[in-house]
C-alpha cells in the first residue's frame, strides 16, 4: 500500500485538493484560548512547518474555522496530529452546522503512532454533510489540559472517497522534474536517485523512466530511455521534507548495479508540470555519472529557488572562499602523527564527478589532514539472536576474508593499517535482555570461574543459582548483581576479541582494533549507563585499543573530555593499549573549544585522532542541509582552528608520538562497584568524581585514575595522596588502602566514600583509620542528569570555612570526631562537616559533603546569569561586558572558585606535593610529558582569556638545549638550577611547548 501511494503522488497533477474534497491545516483555526500556534523543531514533520497546540492554556477553550461543502454526503473527516507514547493530551474534533453537533470524533485517547520517533497520525471519522458553510472545531476532552509534547493538531481532510489514504504532502507545494537523456549511451539507461532527508525517515530510492517516478531503486525494462528520450513530467513533492528539503543524489544507471559511465542529460525544474511553469534548467556532462542537487522544500519563491544547486555549483562556492583564506603557516603538517577526518568527498554508491572531487579535494588539502585512504579498516559485527554471547563465527570470517580481498585488490598495504574499527558507539547489552538471553548464562558462570570465585563468593550455595540478574533483583542477589554489570561489559570484550583475532588472520597483520565508544562516562560519570566499563574492557590481553569521542553534550565543561582520555588512559597503563579519539568540530563547536578539546586529549596519551565531521556541506546528512549545515566545512570562522591544531601537533610529533604524561603523585580512585550501586539512584558522587579531577587539573596537579583492581593489585603504593568518591568500594581494594594509609598516604574521602562494599552491604574496614564517625548518607537532591545540569542543584546547607563558605548540594554526612582530630569546617549547626586527623603514618581528611559539585556548580552559575542579564537585555557593568565576549567564544564555565580549589588541594599540601610544572595562572592545562629527547609540554587556556605572560617554572632532569614554542618558534629560556627552567610566553588558547635535550 505504502508504495502505491508513493507511486500515486508521484505521478499526481494538480496540489490541490479535489472535488468532494477540504484541507484545512489546523494552525488556521481561530481560538477563543486555550489554544496556539507552535513551530519550530517540533514541527518539522507538519503540513505547514506549523501545529496547533492546546496542551494548556483556557482549559474550556475552542479552536474553530468554516469551510464550504460543494456537494452534501457522507465525509470521512481526517485528522493529523501528533500521538507520542508517554504523553496524552486527548482532544474532541466537532463538525457543527448552526450550532447543532453533525458528528464528533475523541482522538489520541490512546497512544496511536508508531513509535516515539514516528508520532504523527492520521485518524478519521464520519459525518454526515449539508452542503453549505458547516464549523469544524477542537475543543479540549473533559475540560483538561496536558502535558508534554501532546494535543498538537497538524491538518485535517474532508473527503468523500473512501479509499484514500490521505498524504499531507498531496495538499502543498508541488516540485517536478523533468529529464531528457543526452547522447552517447550505447545501452538504454534510466536515471536512479537517491533522496537524503537530513532526518528520519532518513533515504528513499526512486527510478525515473518513460513512466516517470516510481519507488525502488531500479526501473522496469520497458521504462529504460534512449538518447533523446525524456521521463516526462516526475513530481519529485514525496522526496523533499518540507522543513529541510532534500539532498538528492543522482545517477544514471542501466541497472541498479550497473552504472552508465557518464551522466549526459538536462535536468528542468517545474512548480508545475508544464513548459510555462519550468524554474531552472541544468545541463549536465559528469564523469562519473553522478550529480548532488540540493532541493529546497519548494521552488515558489526567490528564496527557495537560490537554494537549488549542484554539489559543483556549492564545491565552487566554497573552494573560492577556501583559496582566499589566510591558512596558519607556524608549525607543519604531521608526517607520522596519525590525524584523520571524517569526510564525504566521494563514495562507492554514488561516486562524485570528478570535477567536483577535484575541487573538493583541493579544499580539503589546506587542512593538512592525514590521507585516509585505504589507512583503516572495517569490523564484521554480526551475532545470533542478537546476543554478544553468540558470534557469527562463520559469517563474521567470510565478511572479514573478502573485505580483506577486496583491500589488496585496490592496492592496500597491511603495514599501511592503523587501526580497524569494529562498529561505531556499541554498548554493553542492557540486563534485561542478557538475564532473559540463555546464551549468556555459561559465559557468565565460566567468566566467574575464571576469577576463581566460588558460588560462596557469591552468596549462593551452588553453580545452578548462578545467572545474570537485573537491577530489580540486587537486593536479592547483590553479589549477581554486581558481577552481572561487570559482564555486560565482559560480554562485550569477548565479542569484540572474536572480531579481533579473525581481522587479524583475514589481513596478515597486527594493528589496533576498536570500537568507538560514546562518552557516556562524561554524561553521567558512571559507566554502568551503557555497560562500559574501561577498566573491565581493557583488563585483557585480547583488547590492544580503545576509542573514544568528545560529543560531551551536556556536559558541564568540553574539558570532562580529557577527564574520559583520563579514565582510557588509566585503564590502558597495565598493557598500553593503544587511545583513539573523534574530535568532534561541528554541531557549533567553536573554535577556541576545538583547540583545548585537542590539546587537552592528546597530553592525556591519544595517539591517534580523527576530526568528526568536515562535510562537505552538500555530501553528508550529518549536519543538515548545505546552506545551514553544522559539518565544519561550512562554518568558515573554525578553519583556521582546525587547520592550525593539525600544524601544531605536526611540530610536535617527534614527541608526541610516544611521550605519555609523567607518573603521578596523586591517584583518583575510580569505584566500579559505585557505579554499579548508584547507576538508578543519582550521579553526584560521579560527578563529585570527575570535578576533583577538574580541580586538580586547573591547578596543574598531576592524577592519575586508579581502579580499584588495580588498587587491589598494590599499584596505589607509588602515590602520595588518593582521592575517593563514592560509597562502594570493593572489600580488596579496601585493604589494600588501609594499609597505604597506614605506611604514610594522603587519603580524601568524600561524603560517604568506602562506606559499603561491592556487595552494598556495609564496609568498616577503613573505620579504624577515619579521623571520625560517619553518620549514614543523607540524600538531599536526587540527580540524575548531566553535568551542565549540576546547577540545578539547590543548597541544602553550608560548610563555614576560614574566610568563605561552600554550599552543600545533593548529599550530607554527619560526622562526629575522634580524638586529637582537627576540625577544618563546620555545618550551618557548626556541627564538623569536614574532619581531619592522623593514621599510622599517614593523614585523612573525612568530608560530610561533596565539595567538587559546589566547584563547578558556582562556575556554571556564573555563566547562566550573565547569559540570563544578556537574554533579558539587562545592561552590563564593564566585568561583565568583558565576560559576555567568552560567552561566544567557548561553552566552557570559567569563573571558577578558587577558595574551594584550594580545600579540595589540601592533601596534596599536607603530603608536600611538588608538581613538575608550576603555572602563573590556573585553568590552564598543562601537561608534563617527558621523552628521550626532551620534555613536551601542551598547553589548553581553559580561562578564555589570551593571557599576555604566562610564567612556567620545569622540573628537569638534565640540561636544556633549547625551547620552542609550536606557535611561536624559539622562546627565551632560563636555567636556573640543574633541576629547574623558567619560561615564559603569551597564551592564546593553546600551544605545545617543548624543552629539547642537547
Amino acid at each position: 500500500m505504502k508504495s502505491l501511494l508513493f507511486a500515486a503522488l508521484l505521478m499526481l497533477p494538480v496540489s490541490r485538493a479535489s472535488a468532494g474534497e477540504v484541507f484545512v491545516e489546523a494552525e488556521s483555526f481561530t481560538s477563543t484560548g486555550g489554544w496556539s500556534v507552535i513551530e519550530g523543531p517540533s514541527t518539522k514533520s507538519a503540513s505547514g512547518l506549523k501545529m496547533l497546540g492546546g496542551a494548556s492554556g483556557q482549559k474550556d477553550g475552542v479552536a474553530t474555522t468554516n469551510v464550504s461543502i460543494k456537494d452534501a454526503g457522507r465525509y470521512h473527516v481526517w485528522v493529523r496530529y501528533i500521538s507520542h507514547p508517554s504523553w496524552r493530551g486527548p482532544f474532541h474534533v466537532s463538525a457543527l452546522s448552526g450550532g447543532r453537533v453533525l458528528a464528533d470524533a475523541l482522538l489520541d485517547a490512546e497512544f496511536e503512532g508508531k513509535s516515539a520517533r514516528d508520532t504523527q497520525v492520521w485518524r478519521s471519522f464520519e459525518a454526515e454533510l449539508p452542503e453549505g458553510e458547516i464549523t469544524l472545531q477542537l475543543s479540549k476532552h473533559e475540560g483538561k489540559n496536558s502535558s508534554g509534547p501532546s494535543r498538537q493538531v497538524d491538518c485535517l481532510l474532508l473527503t468523500m472517497d473512501d479509499k484514500l489514504v490521505p498524504n499531507h504532502l498531496a495538499y502543498g507545494a508541488q516540485t517536478y522534474l523533468r529529464v531528457t537523456l543526452g547522447a552517447g549511451y550505447d545501452r538504454p539507461a534510466y536515471i536512479h536517485i537517491f533522496a537524503d532527508h537530513f532526518h528520519a525517515p532518513w533515504y528513499q530510492h526512486y527510478s525515473l523512466g518513460k513512466s516517470g517516478a516510481m519507488p525502488g531503486v531500479s526501473a522496469k525494462k520497458s521504462d529504460l530511455l534512449v538518447s533523446g528520450e525524456n521521463t516526462g513530467w516526475c513530481n519529485l513533492t514525496p522526496m523533499i521534507y518540507q522543513d529541510s528539503g532534500a539532498m538528492l543524489r543522482i545517477t544514471a544507471r542501466h541497472g541498479y548495479t550497473d552504472y552508465a559511465d557518464g551522466l549526459r542529460a538536462t535536468f528542468e525544474f517545474a512548480t508545475a508540470p508544464d513548459e510555462k511553469s519550468i524554474v531552472r534548467t541544468i545541463k549536465l556532462d559528469n564523469q562519473p555519472g553522478t550529480v548532488a542537487i540540493f532541493m529546497p522544500p519548494n521552488l515558489l519563491t526567490p528564496v527557495n529557488l537560490a537554494l537549488l544547486k549542484t554539489d559543483r555549483e556549492i564545491a565552487e562556492a566554497s573552494g573560492q572562499l577556501a583559496d582566499a583564506h589566510a591558512w596558519p603557516t607556524h608549525g607543519k603538517r604531521p608526517q607520522k602523527f596519525p590525524f584523520f577526518v571524517s569526510e564525504s568527498i566521494s563514495n562507492k554508491f554514488t561516486p562524485t564527478d570528478e570535477i567536483v572531487r577535484a575541487r573538493e579535494q583541493k579544499t580539503l588539502d589546506y587542512f593538512g589532514f592525514t590521507d585516509n585512504h585505504l589507512r583503516h579498516i572495517g569490523g564484521a559485527w554480526l551475532m545470533k539472536d542478537q546476543s554478544y554471547c553468540l558470534p557469527e563465527i562463520d559469517k563474521m570470517r567470510d565478511k572479514f576474508t573478502a573485505a580483506a580481498a577486496e583491500f589488496k585488490r585496490e592496492g592496500g598495504k597491511v603495514a599501511d593499517i592503523v587501526f580497524c574499527e569494529l562498529t561505531d558507539e556499541p554498548t554493553g547489552q542492557p540486563l534485561d535482555f542478557a538475564a532473559k538471553e540463555p546464551s549468556y548464562v555459561e559465559p557468565f558462570r565460566a567468566w566467574l570461574k575464571m576469577l576463581g570465585k566460588t558460588p560462596a563468593d557469591l552468596l549462593l550455595k551452588s553453580w545452578d543459582e548462578v545467572k545474570i540478574v537485573t537491577s530489580a533483583q540486587r537486593d536479592e542477589f547483590p553479589a549477581l548483581y554486581y558481577f552481572s554489570q561487570l559482564f555486560r561489559t565482559r560480554a562485550l570484550g569477548d565479542f569484540m576479541a572474536v572480531q579481533a583475532k579473525m581481522a587479524k588472520q583475514a589481513y596478515g597483520g597486527n594493528f589496533p582494533v576498536l570500537a568507538n565508544f560514546s562518552d557516556g562516562a562524561v554524561y553521567g560519570a558512571n559507566f554502568c549507563i551503557q555497560g562500559v566499563d574501561y577498566f573491565e574492557l581493557l583488563d585483557s590481553p585480547d583488547q590492544n585499543a580503545i576509542w573514544g569521542e568528545d560529543w560531551s553534550n551536556g556536559a558541564s565543561s568540553y574539558q570532562c573530555a580529557s577527564f574520559n582520555v583520563d579514565l582510557m588512559r588509566g585503564a590502558a597503563r597495565e598493557r598500553g593499549q593503544v587511545i583513539a579519539h573523534h574530535l568532534v568540530a561541528h554541531a557549533n563547536r567553536k573554535a577556541w573549544d576545538i583547540k583545548l578539546k585537542a590539546t587537552s586529549e592528546v597530553a592525556r596519551g591519544v595517539k591517534i585522532l580523527n576530526n568528526f565531521s568536515y562535510g562537505p556541506t552538500w555530501a553528508t546528512h550529518e549536519g543538515g542541509p548545505y546552506w545551514r549545515a553544522h559539518v565544519w566545512q561550512g562554518r568558515p570562522e573554525t578553519w583556521t582552528a582546525n587547520a592550525a591544531i593539525t600544524r601544531e601537533i605536526g611540530a610536535v610529533e617527534d614527541m608526541l608520538l610516544t611521550a605519555m604524561p609523567a607518573p603521578a603523585q596523586v591517584a583518583l580512585l575510580y569505584s566500579t562497584a559505585s557505579d554499579v550501586w548508584t547507576v538508578d539512584r543519582t550521579f553526584a558522587f560521579g560527578f563529585d568524581r570527575m570535578h576533583t579531577w577538574m580541580a586538580l587539573a586547573h591547578a596543574q596537579v598531576p592524577v592519575d585514575v586508579v581502579a580499584e583492581r588495580q588498587v587491589e593489585r598494590g599499584m596505589l603504593d607509588k602515590y602520595k595522596v588518593c582521592y575517593l568518591s563514592g560509597p562502594n568500594l570493593t572489600r580488596a581494594a579496601a585493604v589494600k588502602l588501609k594499609a597505604w594509609v597506614q605506611n604514610g598516604g594522603t587519603l580524601w574521602l568524600s561524603a560517604g566514600a568506602a562506606s559499603r562494599d561491592e556487595f552494598n552491604r556495609p564496609l568498616h574496614v577503613l573505620d579504624e583509620i577515619l579521623p571520625a564517625q560517619r553518620g549514614e548518607i543523607v540524600e538531599l537532591q536526587k540527580f540524575q542528569a548531566s553535568g551542565r545540569y549540576l546547577s540545578t542543584l539547590a543548597a541544602k546547607d553550608q560548610v563555614h570555612l576560614p574566610g568563605f563558605t561552600v554550599p552543600v548540594l545533593a548529599v550530607k554526612q554527619s560526622l562526629t570526631p575522634g580524638d586529637r582530630c582537627e576540625v577544618n569546617a563546620t555545618f550551618q549547626d557548626d556541627s564538623p562537616a569536614l574532619v581531619r586527623g592522623t593514621a599510622g603514618n599517614g593523614s585523612v581528611f573525612c568530608c560530610g559533603f561533596l565539595p567538587a559539585l559546589s566547584y563547578i556548580k558556582t562556575a556554571l552559575d556564573h555563566r547562566a546569569a550573565l547569559q540570563k542579564k544578556i537574554d533579558d537585555q539587562s545592561p552590563l557593568n564593564a566585568d561583565e561586558e568583558r565576560d559576555a565576549k567568552l560567552l561566544e567564544r567557548s561553552y566552557n564555565p570559567w569563573r571558577f572558585p578558587a577558595e574551594i580549589r584550594d580545600l579540595i588541594l589540601a592533601p596534596t599540601r599536607t603530603a608536600h606535593i611538588t608538581t613538575p610544572i608550576q603555572c602563573s595562572h590556573p585553568l590552564v592545562d598543562a601537561v608534563f610529558m617527558p621523552h628521550e629527547k626532551g620534555i613536551l609540554i601542551p598547553l589548553a587556556n581553559y580561562t578564555l582569556e589570551p593571557i599576555a605572560n604566562l610564567k612556567l617554572t620545569v622540573t628537569v632532569t638534565r640540561q636544556i638545549a633549547a625551547a620552542e614554542s609550536a606557535t611561536r618558534g624559539a622562546i627565551r629560556f632560563e636555567q636556573t638550577s640543574p633541576t629547574t627552567v623558567t619560561l615564559s610566553l603569551p597564551l592564546e588558547n593553546n600551544d605545545f611547548v617543548t624543552l629539547r635535550f642537547p
